[in-house]
């Protein structure tokens, strides 16, 4: 049996897709479901269905894209976990922004380099690349260098960061050397960013947007901007069955084919956590008119 909420909730906001979101195909749920206008509860995600009514989304711009390249020998090798993809994709999805590609590389000037031409074109000329990681220090730090070539510019230190950067190590009686200096030499021409409480800089070049691999900063630093990132918001409506996705597939697929043409994009993902009482997940998204 197909659920709708986990939990009774009496706190609901109105949430609209874009066309017809029919799941009669699916009779083993023993659910009938015509539904355009849903009333989606923000904390639990439950459904009921208002008045039937289509848009078309097909004609709805497309969304701003997005890619990340996350850099550092260590990710490659295993010693660090990467979260940042995972909050970005979900950051940026919230401000109608999608992020379709991701590359980890390791800390190769040449092979940044690489990557970000080829991101890029994915992305499109209003899109974006975001980069973490190899900002710091030491000697494998080169994702400034490799930014600088990318754009065909040169490198130079950024008097404003030199400042930020003096005041937070003076605090800990610290000197900035000249390591801690390269953190302050970036591509000329670049547009430098602030974060409140933070001197690292969010620097942007040509559309690619450098920021460090320590995830609470990675977050706090897109969180400062993120009003720079804006697209058509995503409505998303989450459905729970005890049924495995073998036994769905053929029913989604043709419900997939009738309706992904008109912007909405279904998917099915298993239960990947014990104790979790659903088998598998199923999400419809569409883009607000």
């Amino acid at each position: 049996v197909m659920r709708l909420c986990p939990a009774p909730c009496t706190t609901r906001r109105p949430m609209t897709l874009h066309a017809l979101a029919r799941m009669r195909a699916l009779d083993s749920l023993r659910i009938s479901a015509r539904v355009a206008r849903l009333r989606v509860c923000g904390p639990c995600r439950s459904v009921t269905c208002g008045a039937a009514d289509v848009d078309a989304a097909a004609h709805l711009p497309p969304a701003p894209r997005a890619a990340m390249l996350a850099i550092g020998d260590e990710l490659l090798a295993g010693r660090v976990d990467d979260v940042n993809l995972s909050w970005l994709a979900r950051t940026l999805q919230a401000r109608g922004v999608d992020v379709v590609r991701a590359e980890f590389v390791p800390d190769e000037v040449g092979t940044i380099v690489e990557s970000l031409k080829r991101l890029r074109a994915v992305v499109g000329e209003d899109g974006i690349v975001v980069t973490s990681g190899g900002i710091g220090p030491t000697h494998d730090d080169r994702t400034y260098e490799a930014v600088a070539k990318y754009a065909c510019v040169d490198l130079e230190v950024h008097d404003a960061t030199v400042e930020a950067m003096k005041e937070h190590y003076e605090q800990q009686g610290k000197e900035v050397n000249s390591a801690r200096l390269r953190m302050a030499t970036l591509p000329t021409g670049c547009i430098v960013h602030t974060t409140p409480g933070l001197w690292v800089p969010l620097v942007e070049c040509q559309s690619v947007w450098v920021l460090p691999g320590i995830p609470r900063l990675f977050s706090a630093m897109v969180e400062a901007n993120v009003e720079r990132f804006k697209g058509e918001a995503v409505d998303v409506v989450t459905l729970y069955t005890a049924l495995g996705e073998g036994d769905l597939a053929d029913k989604l697929r043709a419900i997939a084919e009738e309706f992904e043409p008109q912007g909405i994009a279904i998917g099915s993902y298993p239960q990947t956590h014990e104790g979790q009482n659903y088998t598998t997940k199923i999400t419809l998204s569409s883009r607000k008119a």
